[in-house]
């Protein structure tokens, strides 16, 4: 059998740490012939490893990176919060840790612009866990389960960009010579130095951002779309299918809660909690009885919650019955 996409970097991290069965090993081995692709992966695991034994001192960072033009040394600090389903990752680190079974989900890509080029670190949290990222320029980046960044390795003279695939909290740091930008598919936004929340994952209608301090300029839609100023408290929902944006008054609080474990509902539809039960334990909810879906629901989820704990809070709440089976779920 084959590995799949979600398996292959705990299968890495197992047989590098001495974990694994020879029929793992053996699995392991034939995922790495099947493609040069799973060989570089497999390679830039072992040297992240390996580079894990002992720290890297950041001058031999800088001539290595100015030796080799078209490479990037990835440097990431990944360490796991005991009885937490947190990775913390680190840009620009001088030391790399790599602690035995952790899911490393970064991976390396590049972009060529004329005359230069830029090389991108694309960091993604995977499946029932939440990253930080530590930008080079001071600002920090939440990512929830199943979400991506993408940020340069070097620095933009005139700006500071990154690109969102999911949901993000970002702690931006000051720089009014040099704005900072996150992009996405279907929407971006300028801030100079601020603190907000943006999910904008690929497979949902809506992009949300909710901004908790300072000011943000959020442009959407087609381009040449005027932009729209967000202050403190106040949430745009960008709906690309009518390709029309609204501003409201929220509390911020609700829909950051996530970087702290925890989902926050205050009177949600039952259909916005199913969302993020399936991303967070990565399986798919069925509704066999349409009146549920205008069933509303008021109260808190924790990362640390199994699937059945989770299904047992819904069921008293919502007063409904629900059937597992594999990685689906049936809702009465």
């Amino acid at each position: 059998m084959t590995l799949s996409d979600e398996d292959k970097y705990p299968q890495i991290a197992s047989f590098l740490s001495g974990n694994s069965t020879p029929a793992e090993m053996q699995q392991l081995e034939e995922w790495k012939n099947l493609s040069e692709e799973n060989l570089r992966i497999f390679e830039a695991s072992v040297r992240v490893w390996n580079n894990s034994l002992q720290p890297i001192e950041n001058q031999t960072i800088q001539n290595d990176k100015q030796e080799v033009k078209d490479q990037i040394i990835a440097q990431s600090v990944v360490q796991q919060r005991v009885g937490r389903r947190i990775l913390w990752l680190v840009g620009s680190a001088a030391a790399v840790l790599v602690p035995l079974m952790l899911v490393l989900g970064w991976y390396i890509g590049q972009t060529n612009l004329p005359g230069k080029v830029l090389t991108w670190n694309t960091v993604t949290a995977p499946k029932k866990h939440i990253a930080i990222v530590n930008m080079a320029d001071g600002s920090e980046v939440w990512l929830n389960a199943g979400s991506t960044l993408s940020y340069p390795s070097d620095n933009q003279d005139n700006k500071r960009e990154v690109k969102l695939s999911g949901e993000g909290y970002f702690k931006v740091a000051k720089n009014a010579k040099r704005p900072f930008y996150v992009t996405t598919s279907r929407a971006t936004v300028k801030v100079l130095g601020t603190v907000f929340n943006m999910k904008a994952y690929p497979a949902e209608v809506n992009v949300v951002t909710t901004l908790e301090e300072g000011s943000i300029e959020m442009t959407a839609g087609l381009p040449g779309s005027i932009p729209s100023i967000l202050h403190p408290g106040e949430q745009a929902i960008f709906d690309t299918q009518s390709n029309k944006l609204q501003i409201s008054k929220v509390d911020p609080s609700l829909f950051s809660s996530w970087k702290g474990e925890k989902y926050l509902f205050r009177d949600a539809d039952l259909r916005t909690i199913l969302t993020e039960l399936e991303r967070l334990y990565d399986i798919k909810i069925h509704i066999n009885n349409p009146k549920l879906e205008n069933r509303r629901f008021r109260g808190m989820f924790s990362y640390d919650e199994d699937l059945l704990d989770a299904f047992e809070t819904l069921k008293h709440s919502v007063k409904m019955s629900y059937t597992i089976k594999g990685r689906e779920v049936w809702l009465e």
